[in-house]
């Protein structure tokens, strides 16, 4: 669920997700998470988000991802 997140939006990745390193003018890489872990989102795409993750900027697919925070009942 990725309704209403934008940029500077803290967003929780689940366990085995991929994450892309997907640079003009640089390899290609991946990581895959090894446990539930939390990115900043940096910039919106069409169909994914670019965030920062362990120091880097990752890309990741909004189907993955999920809004941090609770919300109030009421």
């Amino acid at each position: 669920m990725t309704e209403n997140m934008q940029k500077g939006d803290l967003v929780w990745i689940p366990q085995h997700t991929r994450l892309h390193w997907l640079r003009e003018d640089s390899d290609k890489r991946y990581l895959v998470t090894d446990a539930p872990r939390t990115a900043v989102i940096c910039e919106e795409k069409d169909r994914s988000y670019d965030v920062f993750f362990d120091g880097n900027l990752w890309t990741i697919n909004k189907a993955y991802t999920y809004p941090m925070g609770g919300r109030s009942a009421g």
